[in-house]
């Protein structure tokens, strides 16, 4: 296992980056009124919103890195009796072997999670119909100093759906929803129009 999953291991080790178990607030707000399915909770973590979801029930792939956080995950999803729901699977995003399964999912989550590579595979992933949703670090326009290196430019994330031709439910960029995210954050919920092939990506 390389170092980067070696730390994220030791601060879900640690009982770090849980959040409460409390879904990010884009996600709620975005399946309201929505018949379950199936969704896909990238970089899952130790579960937040992949139990939140199951507990509303949808089915869940959920992938992440850490494989002690998939274990805490799994471990509070059958303490909750949802762990049926939930396909967990221990997979380096990052890595040159990961792929998603074009027109499989209802919903693609992606939280807090920056690698530009999987955005082609995500605009492929989600079915027609199908919701995308996501909330991702975004540089600071004034220029201060960010905490990490793993940030949108500002802007980014709604020109880049907005280039599949997808409708635009929600889009927010400023100061984080969410307290314990001290950095400005990008969100978006988009629809991939039903009955449409995904539109590639200009430019």
């Amino acid at each position: 296992m390389n170092e980067r999953l070696n730390r994220w291991d030791d601060k879900f080790t640690r009982g770090e980056e849980l959040h409460d178990l409390a879904p990010s607030p884009p996600l709620p707000a975005a399946i309201e009124g929505v018949a379950p399915g199936l969704a896909l909770d990238l970089a899952s973590g130790a579960g937040r919103h992949a139990l939140f979801l199951a507990e509303r029930g949808w089915r869940v792939d959920a992938i992440d890195g850490s494989r002690v956080g998939v274990e805490r995950m799994m471990r509070e999803a059958a303490r909750r009796n949802v762990a049926g729901r939930i396909d967990a699977r221990i997979l380096d995003l990052e890595s040159a072997g990961s792929s998603l399964e074009p027109d499989a999912y209802d919903l693609v989550c992606d939280f807090y999670f920056l690698h530009r590579p999987l955005f082609e595979q995500i605009r492929q992933a989600v079915r027609p119909g199908g919701l995308f949703v996501a909330a991702i670090h975004v540089a600071d326009a004034a220029g201060r100093a960010a905490p990490h290196a793993f940030l949108l430019a500002p802007g980014e994330l709604k020109a880049l759906v907005a280039s599949w031709g997808w409708d635009v439910i929600h889009d927010r960029e400023g100061p984080s929803s969410e307290l314990d995210h001290r950095h400005a954050t990008a969100e978006i919920v988009a629809r991939r129009p039903a009955g449409r092939s995904p539109v590639a990506p200009t430019g």
